[in-house]
């Protein structure tokens, strides 16, 4: 953000109304996001041969964000297979590049 186009709140009246009017906003962004949720969510729970091709286009379409370098893809498609890294492995790998940095050329 840039503090040269900040403009100073004048008044608490002021203060109040911009902060109402963030509220509507935040409130409308959040029922939208939960109508958006459900949507989705019922359409994968359908049980029909459609709704069978769009979880499959679904799961290509993310392998494919993953493989282009998509670090979030990576990370979704790993924790579906399972094959996330548990936090005791992360640390000790952690500990390890402390160690040694140069271990992660080998």
């Amino acid at each position: 953000m840039n503090n040269e186009n900040l403009q100073p709140i004048r008044s608490k009246e002021e203060a109040r109304e911009k902060g109402r009017k963030g509220g509507l906003a935040s409130g409308q962004a959040r029922k939208e996001k939960r109508k958006m949720r459900q949507i989705l969510t019922e359409l994968l729970e359908r049980r029909d041969e459609e709704t069978e091709i769009t979880k499959e286009a679904l799961a290509v379409a993310l392998l494919r964000k993953a493989q282009q370098g998509d670090i979030k893809a990576f990370e979704t498609v790993m924790k579906f297979i399972g094959d996330l890294p548990t936090r005791a492995m992360q640390e000790k790998t952690d500990e390890e590049i402390k160690k040694n940095p140069f271990c992660l050329y080998k």
